[in-house]
């Protein structure tokens, strides 16, 4: 919780010499090209320039069209061609955590009373309502098939629901969870505790668990499959781990101090921030061996780092700015901030 307290102290600090940018209501942004086009057209002018609510951005829409972002009242929905908001839904209570379905039809949230909501975006219904848990949700994901909903408190539970609001099968940890992972096919799921290694479930079939190391995350930590479920990356208390899935095996862990990780949906590239190089992005191989792109910009520590669903579109958030670029040119697009010039 410590490492959380010190990214907003430093991203405050950071807001007041943020980077101008071009006001809401010029030209539209650049398009969002494929990560495939080798190369794309660099479009003059400067990144759109929106003002979200709050600085906390979670998803794209499935047509990268908008940006999905989370407020303590509700979650607000920004165009990125003319980056006005397009719709806000409010919540009934303050908001803590939310994530989108990866059909983008479906919003789940968890309220300040610890209960977690599934929300239908076609007429803004909730569509079911999940008893309350005892301590606070900091993480919320669907599996990429959208069936079931996972999510970790520190009470030391990972809980999961199905698309009606049934309760599925949860897992007692019996420790302080920081963080969680899905694989893309729904078999396996990665936890990160406060204090002891990261452990991946066996969710399918006969359960069981291995222990794949590391020494204990913060409220900031994910576990990342990649796509092809061959790579388990986590940003770790003490450093960026990349083990193979298949034996448990350390590949790589040359970051020692970064807050956000996570692949392409397209599983071509590993996406991570390291705090020690001035908070720079990276993009780079799957196994995190080989540096492909390098974006810098940001002003404080990166704790949040999502691709598009097409992969074509990276976006980071350090609490004081939110940057959205092109990943195939380095391209920055948009920037959003309190305040537009």
């Amino acid at each position: 919780m410590a490492k959380r307290n010190l990214t907003r102290i430093l991203a405050l600090g950071a807001a007041l010499f943020l980077a101008s940018c071009r006001p809401v209501g010029q030209t539209p942004t650049p398009t969002f090209a494929p990560l495939a086009v080798s190369s794309p057209t660099t479009e003059p002018g400067l990144p759109l320039c929106f003002s979200p609510r709050e600085i906390l951005p979670f998803a794209f829409s499935p047509e990268n069209a908008s940006l999905f972002v989370r407020s303590n009242s509700g979650v607000q929905v920004i165009s990125l061609t003319t980056g006005e908001e397009e719709a806000f839904i409010e919540s009934p209570q303050r908001l803590v955590a939310a994530t989108l379905s990866s059909d983008g039809q479906t919003l789940a949230w968890n309220l300040e009373d610890n209960s977690t909501q599934l929300i239908r975006l076609s007429d803004r219904v909730a569509s079911g309502t999940f008893e309350g848990t005892p301590d606070t949700v900091f993480h919320l994901r669907f599996s990429q098939d959208g069936a079931s909903l996972f999510s970790v408190s520190h009470e030391g539970w990972v809980r999961r629901w199905g698309q009606d609001g049934s309760p599925q099968p949860s897992l007692d940890l019996g420790g302080e969870v920081v963080g969680m992972g899905i694989s893309a096919d729904g078999a396996k799921l990665a936890v990160i505790s406060s204090d002891g290694p990261v452990r991946v479930w066996t969710l399918q079939g006969t359960r069981g668990v291995v222990e794949f190391g590391g020494t204990g995350g913060t409220d900031t930590s994910s576990a990342e499959f990649s796509p092809d479920g061959q790579y388990l990356a986590a940003d770790l208390a003490t450093g960026l781990f990349v083990w193979r899935v298949s034996d448990g095996t350390l590949v790589w862990n040359e970051v020692r101090n970064s807050m956000a990780v996570t692949y392409s949906p397209d599983g071509r590239v590993l996406a991570y921030a390291d705090v020690d190089q001035g908070n720079k992005i990276f993009l780079a191989s799957p196994d995190g061996s080989q540096v492909i792109r390098e974006l810098e910009g940001m002003q404080g520590p990166v704790w949040e780092l999502f691709f598009s669903p097409d992969s074509s579109v990276l976006a980071a958030t350090d609490g004081a700015e939110i940057r959205i670029w092109q990943a195939e040119s380095g391209t920055l697009l948009a920037i959003g901030k309190t305040a537009c010039p």
